[in-house]
């Protein structure tokens, strides 16, 4: 069977980001005759969407929806708005083609995707790597394997709930399912995956939802000669492990950092720390490992509000991490937080704006990003019920946004401080015009 593989077309141009998820689905299909194409990595996305399928002429074609929107208050963009235009190119050019989607985005909001797009056959829950090969063999019957979207007689019905696999167990990803050259020369395009699954629960986050509280871990050894070999073969110069964590548990982390000085990687790195079990010593040993870029998001600055967003640190965990970035001088730092969360008083927000002036001021050049942002609330997220409990949102809500208007409102800010949200407003508006001006 010819399967093309398509990362979903963002509908702008932004810094294109390797699609790994296609690459391990592309590994576990190895009884069909797989293409893939990133239309974000090119110039031409629909013209050179519409050659290759006319060309390959595939019986099926799979979408990876990895991003509905930018979830970003200072930047509303609606990605899901290109997925039409898409489905039309793909019917028109291959009208007899089985039409399936899957990946995060298209995960979190799976039956309203599946609703409002009729044109799309199956929709693939969760993580696909054993469920599409399973379905493939009998299309005929999608509701024998799990995880499954598909219609019958009208209505949009799941096979049954998703199996998680074992990750450590699936092959290596097939690293050249698209040409790896548009991802090279940027910081945080290349990601390769070290675990999946997250334990910390955070309130507004959805990824305990997409792989699960339980941690499966990739053997480090296993791990580092992948990246080694696609270093080795494809000239990689920078990676990131795509981890919503990479330092939990730390022993994985601690290994995986010994097994890339045993098999002297040189290539530079970055990944996502938690404060709490970020120390010294794992602080060296990821710089003699490789890491240049250290980014944290510890998401509030006081202990009320980080409490209510379940996070598992306190503030004298980020003012440790402060301090220890300013030990090292020739690495990087980024931090990211909520301008206005749930719990955050007047006094907290000012704590908030001196810090990052002594982060700025103290690190220089180092600080190669400190972001500022609201909640985007998600379904199948604490923060959802936080936000209708505070009235930010009404329980009817429908939080998949078609425009960038309705994105506006599916952020959340804490209604006790509306001054800062006013601000925030003002800084938000300000740089929309820098950003249409530079363009």
């Amino acid at each position: 069977m010819k399967v093309f593989l398509l990362q979903s077309y963002l509908g702008r141009i932004e810094k294109p980001i390797y699609p790994l998820g296609l690459a391990y689905l592309a590994a576990c299909l190895q009884d069909h005759e797989v293409k893939a194409f990133d239309p974000n990595a090119g110039t031409d996305p629909y013209g050179e969407m519409s050659r290759r399928l006319s060309y390959f002429m595939p019986d099926v074609v799979g979408i990876s929806l990895r991003n509905i929107d930018t979830c970003l208050y200072q930047d509303p963009f609606v990605y899901l708005a290109s997925l039409s235009p898409t489905l039309e190119l793909i019917r028109k050019e291959i009208p007899k083609a089985k039409i399936f989607i899957g990946g995060a985005g298209f995960s979190i909001y799976a039956a309203d995707v599946m609703k409002r797009f009729p044109s799309i056959d199956f929709g693939l829950l969760l993580e696909a790597e054993e469920s599409f090969p399973a379905v493939l063999k009998d299309l005929d019957h999608p509701e024998q394997v799990p995880g499954i979207y598909f219609r019958s007689n009208g209505h949009i019905r799941l096979s049954s709930p998703p199996k998680l696999p074992d990750f450590d167990a699936l092959p290596s990803p097939k690293w050249d399912v698209v040409d790896l050259e548009p991802y090279k020369g940027n910081l945080d395009t290349f990601g390769v995956q070290a675990k999946r699954g997250c334990g910390l629960k955070c309130a507004y986050c959805t990824y305990y939802y997409l792989n699960g509280s339980h941690y499966r871990l990739r053997s480090p050894e296993k791990l580092v000669s992948e990246i080694a070999k696609v270093i080795k073969d494809h000239r990689i110069d920078h990676f990131i492990f795509v981890d919503s964590i990479f330092n939990i548990p730390p022993a994985h982390a601690e290994a995986i950092c010994r097994e890339l000085i045993r098999q002297k990687v040189s290539v530079p790195w970055t990944a996502w720390y938690n404060e709490r079990v970020f120390d010294l010593d794992f602080f060296r040993l990821a710089k003699e490992a490789g890491c240049r870029y250290y980014s944290f998001s510890p998401d509030a600055y006081s202990d009320r509000s980080l409490k209510l967003l379940h996070k598992n640190l306190k503030v004298e965990d980020i003012k440790r991490v402060y301090h220890l970035a300013l030990t090292e001088k020739d690495v990087y730092f980024g931090f990211n937080f909520f301008v206005n969360p749930p719990g955050q008083t007047y006094f907290d927000f000012i704590r908030l704006m001196l810090f990052y002036i002594r982060a700025r001021v103290s690190l220089r050049g180092r600080l190669y990003g400190f972001g500022l942002s609201n909640i985007r609330i998600e379904p199948n997220s604490e923060m959802f019920e936080i936000a209708k409990r505070d009235g930010v949102v009404n329980p009817d809500v429908d939080l998949l946004a078609e425009t960038s208007e309705e994105l506006r409102q599916r952020f959340y800010t804490n209604p006790k401080t509306p001054l800062i949200d006013f601000l925030f407003k003002i800084y938000a508006l300000s740089t929309r015009i820098k950003h249409n001006f530079s363009k």
